[in-house]
């Protein structure tokens, strides 16, 4: 990342949510290597959205004159010129928030219920204004935006379940943010072992929408939440009547995935809350 920071006038913070001083360590080493400023600050409270508004505070006290601020997992490897292909893009577009595709490295020997649970969640997209963004992984945030929201930016009783980022977009769109996408910025994020199962797929569908629904009934309420789950629930039964008919291996795995995706926002709506991650 400093590589590709260097010859711009850009700061890095790190967010360690471990407090590990080999962090300290590891950022002096690299500081020797680059012009770039590294700050690190530790966050002792567990949990992503901590992480989050602890990066957001630090960036104000590191360059009270920030514009952009863009967030990468401590799992996200950035490929050459994504930093800068995401703040170009935002600058073209007026963005409010941009981000970018994150590549898992999907081939055919993930478990097909991985393969479709990743295949839902990584739809191609063209560069430009978009309706809304998918993960905190490969986000930018405008200062605009984040001046105009009150504090803390990402919502801390959701740290630990995840759904922190969906919640945050949800606000955002309320305030009128525009939302951009740049297929350039490309993030990858290669999966851990023991995220390449087929059950583990299926409970992080189950999981991940019952935080949503969660998330929804916040802002919306219990009736919209309950009519948008209504909603989707054809979807499933139509792809099963598609998939036997063609015979579809794929496409009856993403029905699974769907069904599962499906229970997690109706045990959400009955006040079901996601294991914690962390």
């Amino acid at each position: 990342m400093t590589k590709q920071a260097e010859g711009h006038p850009v700061s890095v913070v790190v967010a360690d949510n471990d407090c590990d001083p080999a962090v300290e360590r590891v950022a002096e080493e690299v500081g020797r290597g680059t012009t770039v400023p590294i700050t690190v600050r530790p966050v002792r409270e567990r949990g992503i959205s901590q992480a989050r508004n602890a990066l957001v505070t630090t960036a104000y006290k590191v360059d009270p004159e920030w514009v952009y601020l863009v967030m990468y997992d401590d799992d996200g490897l950035p490929e050459p010129g994504a930093l800068m292909a995401l703040v170009d893009c935002a600058r073209r577009y007026d963005a409010d928030c941009a981000s970018g595709p994150v590549d898992m490295g999907i081939n055919k020997s993930y478990p097909t219920l991985v393969r479709s649970y990743l295949l839902a969640s990584s739809v191609l997209r063209r560069e430009g204004l978009v309706s809304s963004l998918d993960g905190g992984q490969n986000l930018l945030l405008s200062r605009r935006l984040v001046d105009r929201m009150p504090r803390p930016w990402f919502a801390p009783h959701r740290g630990l379940s995840g759904g922190e980022d969906f919640a945050f977009f949800l606000r955002a769109r309320s305030l009128g943010a525009r939302f951009a996408w740049s297929p350039a910025a490309v993030v990858n994020e290669p999966l851990p072992p023991h995220r390449l199962s087929n059950r583990g797929a299926l409970l992080r569908a189950f999981e991940e929408n019952a935080a949503n629904a969660d998330t929804e009934v916040e802002f919306f309420g219990y009736g919209h939440t309950l009519a948008t789950l209504g909603r989707s629930l054809v979807w499933p039964f139509v792809n099963v009547a598609g998939a036997v008919h063609h015979r579809d291996p794929e496409r009856l795995a993403g029905v699974a995935v769907s069904l599962c995706g499906v229970a997690g926002r109706a045990a959400g709506l009955a006040g079901h809350r996601p294991r914690p991650y962390l």
